[in-house]
């Protein structure tokens, strides 16, 4: 059912190559005022759940500035939860994160994900449905940045944290109030 789920809602879109919310411009993307230590809470019990799409909140902050603190925060939850996500969308989600976080970080960022990042690089080979866009996203030479369409950015207004904008959620508490 599950399987099912994904493909009657993602396939059209990756078939129609229509993406309003995908930039290779990191200035459209970063979000002011995000609060990433309280977002990255959220992703560690978004994680530890079983729904299909457990993984998306660190993929929503893939694109944002991250210090080397939070860099280790996001390697440790990579490596705890990579081998236990079976759906080629989860696998491709967490590895094009990971790849972001490296590719956009700052040396210190880099020298803390890089086991995570050659771990990701080598994620698309292993996945059968969406092998040639999971490769183009971890391991293109562009960046592909951004919510990419109108449910990935659904999703994330609902998981990260942005105090004062409430198109977001205004804290860990608030989220856990609403889950």
């Amino acid at each position: 059912m599950k399987c099912k789920f994904i493909q009657l809602i993602f396939l059209p879109l990756l078939l129609s190559g229509c993406f309003p919310y995908m930039y290779h411009d990191r200035g459209k993307v970063l979000l002011k005022n995000i609060d990433i230590d309280q977002t990255l809470k959220i992703a560690e019990i978004e994680l530890e759940s079983d729904h299909f799409n457990n993984i998306l909140t660190l993929w929503a902050i893939r694109d944002q500035l991250i210090n080397s603190e939070q860099a280790t925060i996001i390697s440790e939850l990579y490596f705890k939860h990579i081998d236990r996500i079976k759906s080629d969308f989860g696998i491709w989600h967490i590895a094009w994160a990971i790849s972001n976080f490296y590719r956009l970080g700052d040396d210190s960022v880099k020298k803390i994900l890089q086991n995570a990042y050659d771990d990701a690089k080598k994620r698309p080979e292993k996945l059968k449905s969406v092998k040639k866009i999971a490769d183009e996203h971890i391991n293109g030479s562009k960046i592909y940045m951004g919510d990419v369409h109108s449910l990935g950015r659904f999703y994330a207004k609902k998981h990260i944290v942005i105090p004062g904008n409430k198109k977001y959620v205004q804290s860990f508490d608030d989220y856990m109030k609403k889950k």
